[in-house]
């Protein structure tokens, strides 16, 4: 006990002689972030995408970003390469064209575009092609099968990534400049919610059709019968589109329904935004028409 209690003293006076130093403290932080060399495709993303439309394009996989709820995989370095360039040919650079400048893709289309290499399925059974966050982030899946062959088919594109994007942009551009009421009016009362994949299952659709919508999922809601509408309409030709109406099983009296909320969808895109939905679609299949020599991994 003798011994314990003369150390104590001792340690303090060497603790207060150790504080008694007035020694400069090092203003270098000892958590030094490491710099991360830019790869080309990074360096094709600032210059083609950041610089001229502040948006980003996270190909890489961070958790944050990432919906934890799904067991995914990261996209492939050479399949984001591939879908970065035909996304600003076939659908930024087809709005550029018809708007005559950058500024609408620039003011309005998502600031964040995230990539992921597998599909995220849900309980139902059902797919997630793509999902869109408060108006600011855009994901998009499946980028392990966007492989050469795969890039130069419009209609692999479209059913994966160009029509989900043009539907999720059209939900920004609602959430800026809201549609007209009176659309969801025409089927307002038939909406069926969560439930749109078991009244309207994909393996009949002209059961859709016959109630009013262009597909199952636009039954959902009128937000997503607005987005679905515009989207598939500049995406497809008018043949594709008309055999999407007069599909088995379908009626007359949808297909009236379906025309009456299209006219409104045409008339928001162009009183609100200056875009001719048909000529959107003439130059957006123009350039689908041009796929098969469109180089897909130049950067």
């Amino acid at each position: 006990m003798k011994k314990k209690n003369i150390l104590y003293p001792l340690l303090g006076l060497i603790l207060m002689s150790a504080c008694s130093k007035e020694d400069k403290l090092n203003s270098q932080s000892v958590f030094v972030d490491s710099k991360i060399p830019k790869n080309p495709l990074d360096n094709y993303i600032l210059n083609n995408y950041t610089k001229p439309y502040n948006i980003s394009i996270l190909y890489k996989f961070v958790d944050k970003e990432s919906d934890m709820a799904y067991n995914i995989v990261p996209a492939t370095y050479d399949g984001s390469i591939r879908l970065t360039k035909l996304m600003l040919y076939s659908v930024i650079e087809s709005y550029d064209k018809i708007t005559g400048s950058k500024e609408f893709v620039k003011n309005n289309f998502p600031k964040l575009i995230t990539y992921s290499g597998s599909v995220p399925v849900n309980n139902n059974g059902t797919i997630i092609l793509g999902t869109a966050e408060a108006g600011r982030k855009v994901s998009l899946y499946n980028l392990l099968e966007m492989n050469e062959v795969n890039g130069k088919s419009a209609a692999f594109l479209n059913y994966w990534f160009f029509k989900t994007i043009h539907h999720e942009f059209q939900h920004i551009l609602n959430q800026n400049k809201p549609y007209p009421s009176n659309f969801k009016e025409i089927t307002g009362t038939t909406y069926v919610e969560d439930e749109w994949s078991t009244q309207y299952p994909a393996s009949d659709p002209g059961l859709a059709v016959s109630a009013g919508f262009i597909s199952s999922y636009a039954s959902k809601a009128d937000t997503e019968d607005f987005a679905e509408l515009y989207s598939f309409y500049v995406t497809r030709s008018q043949a594709d589109f008309d055999a999407m109406l007069n599909v088995a099983g379908s009626t007359a009296a949808g297909r009236a329904l379906i025309l009456s909320k299209l006219a409104i969808v045409k008339n928001y895109m162009k009183s609100s935004w200056g875009i001719d939905m048909d000529l959107l679609r003439t130059e957006v299949l123009d350039r689908y028409s041009k796929l098969s020599a469109f180089d897909q991994t130049t950067i």
